[in-house]
């Protein structure tokens, strides 16, 4: 059975069944939504994860995820960020669904894929003053207010459901940072280049991750998962290294992505309170519980195995 920590669910040693039990305790209602994390080619969600999620979920289900330019063949080789050309997206996208196996798990399951990046460039947009509306009536109004314009019309169209941020296992960055439930929702923002929510020395990226949150918070019941079944990363010896952990056969889910991110950065060793994105979250969504952290603690979860971790690279 899944281990339940305050808000948070955990399963180790993770097949099908155990992701399932996950699941269960996320109640999915549809339509659903479903955001996995395709920013590279090298880790990214699997097709089997995928696959588990579309045979558990009932009734009117969509994947969705926007272009990257290092979701390419180039980027896999070694040989760094792929084109900028519609055309070379377009074929690199084409590529990875067939590389990764998932185009085929779209087609068995008979499942829509909305590319974000394509309802934008064909203007196929909801109305963004009835976005605006939807975003003030729950949060303070956008920064970024070029997310009033950015929700293709297919998922307005979904609205009132939930939206399932499947999130990879990644710690990134220097210092190091967790990317989570919440940074994924930053590739709903229509790539492939999001350099300009960034900011210079990442000064934007906190308020871009929150007000991207607050648009699909307004627009769904959001819910997370945090997966390292297959690959999870780590930081390596510099800042653009990274290390890439294989088996890791662990997955964590709540209703909450707040909780649910706050207490996996206490597992990798981060506090959630210095983490400028989730502590900007928190502000804007709520708090995680008390017992979040404490919990986390106390767990005697170990994620990366033989790693050294921001504390220990210090001393």
């Amino acid at each position: 059975m899944a281990t339940r920590h305050g808000k948070v669910l955990f399963e180790e040693r993770v097949d099908e069944a155990a992701f399932e039990r996950i699941l269960s305790g996320l109640n999915l209602k549809p339509p659903v939504v479903v955001k996995p994390n395709w920013g590279t080619s090298t880790v990214f969600t699997e097709a089997q994860i995928l696959d588990w999620v579309l045979d558990y979920v009932e009734g009117k289900v969509v994947v969705t995820e926007s272009y990257g330019w290092s979701r390419s063949k180039e980027m896999l080789d070694g040989k760094g960020l792929g084109s900028k050309n519609k055309g070379d997206l377009r074929e690199s996208d084409r590529w990875f669904l067939e590389y990764s196996g998932i185009g085929k798990v779209l087609k068995k399951h008979n499942v829509e894929f909305i590319n974000i990046t394509e309802e934008i460039w064909g203007k196929r947009i909801a109305e963004p003053k009835e976005i605006k509306t939807l975003v003030g009536r729950k949060f303070k109004s956008l920064v970024t207010s070029d997310f009033l314009s950015a929700v293709p019309k297919r998922l307005y169209d979904l609205r009132g459901g939930t939206l399932l941020s499947l999130a990879k296992l990644r710690l990134l960055l220097d210092p190091p940072a967790p990317s989570l439930s919440i940074k994924n929702l930053f590739g709903m923002v229509p790539g492939p280049g999001r350099w300009k929510y960034h900011g210079k020395q990442d000064s934007l990226l906190a308020q871009s991750i929150v007000d991207i949150n607050k648009v699909y918070r307004s627009l769904f019941h959001v819910k997370g998962i945090v997966e390292g079944v297959y690959t999870a990363v780590s930081p390596g010896n510099t800042a653009r290294d990274q290390t890439i952990h294989e088996d890791l056969g662990l997955a964590w889910g709540s209703e909450s992505t707040l909780d649910l991110d706050a207490f996996v950065s206490v597992l990798l060793e981060s506090d959630p309170d210095e983490i400028p994105y989730l502590k900007l979250a928190a502000d804007n969504f709520g708090f995680w519980e008390d017992q979040t952290i404490p919990l986390a603690k106390m767990s005697g979860i170990r994620v990366f195995p033989k790693w050294n971790s921001p504390k220990e690279k210090q001393r």
